[in-house]
């Protein structure tokens, strides 16, 4: 399956709080098989074929999109390849352009309401590697009101998703090809907070080796 081209159904949500206002864009459906939580050396989720499609694509429209805030709601995904480390997690995507402080973000939540529909046909995450030079051009990870947040700018969004292209692109062939084989994105963000977001492609049916 190719990245680019595939289609992402979203919600598109603008939330005002006080004089401020942010725009938030969350998957149409619930991600269904992709919980998400912080282990002993990180940030780690189990994810099925869709729900690796989703969070690609959540990935290279944050790439592409510094004013948004992509808010993927994880807490209630279910899946039966992996138990739960800790207390189930969301995953927010944005710039660090935006300036936007992590603590508003319960508020945000809270105020999140219906808005429109909106499909956004993925341009996919190109192959270049760029290498950042400054320390504000790297990802970082927090996690703030049971949500991780991952910020970054577009060259260091463009990074990291290579790791979700290859899940996405690459892992159901290695799979099928080699039953057992452990198919996985690792981001690595400079953060005192986590030290990598591990998300392994697993089938839902059998359960997926832990590293």
């Amino acid at each position: 399956m190719k990245l680019e081209g595939e289609r992402w159904r979203t919600i598109v949500s603008t939330v005002r709080l006080g004089r401020d206002e942010y725009r938030v864009v969350r998957p149409a459906q619930p991600l269904r098989h992709a919980p998400l939580y912080e282990g002993y050396m990180g940030v780690e989720a189990c994810v099925t074929k869709s729900s690796a499609l989703d969070i690609a694509m959540a990935w290279a429209f944050a790439m592409r999109s510094p004013r948004t805030l992509v808010y993927l709601p994880l807490r209630q995904s279910d899946c039966k390849c992996r138990s739960a480390d800790g207390p189930a997690l969301d995953l927010v995507l944005l710039h660090h352009s935006l300036g936007f402080r992590l603590a508003k973000w319960t508020d945000v939540r809270a105020k999140i309401r219906a808005g429109r529909p909106h499909t956004v046909v993925c341009q996919g995450l190109p192959q270049e590697r760029p290498a950042p030079h400054w320390d504000r051009e790297k990802l970082s990870g927090e996690v703030v009101g049971s949500t991780v947040f991952v910020v970054g700018s577009r060259p260091t969004f463009q990074a990291g998703g290579q790791a979700f292209r290859q899940l996405v692109e690459d892992c159901p062939r290695h799979m099928h090809e080699a039953v057992g084989t452990h198919c996985c994105a690792e981001v690595t963000a400079k953060d005192r907070h986590w030290n990598w977001l591990h998300v392994v492609y697993c089938d839902k049916h059998r359960v997926s080796t832990r590293r």
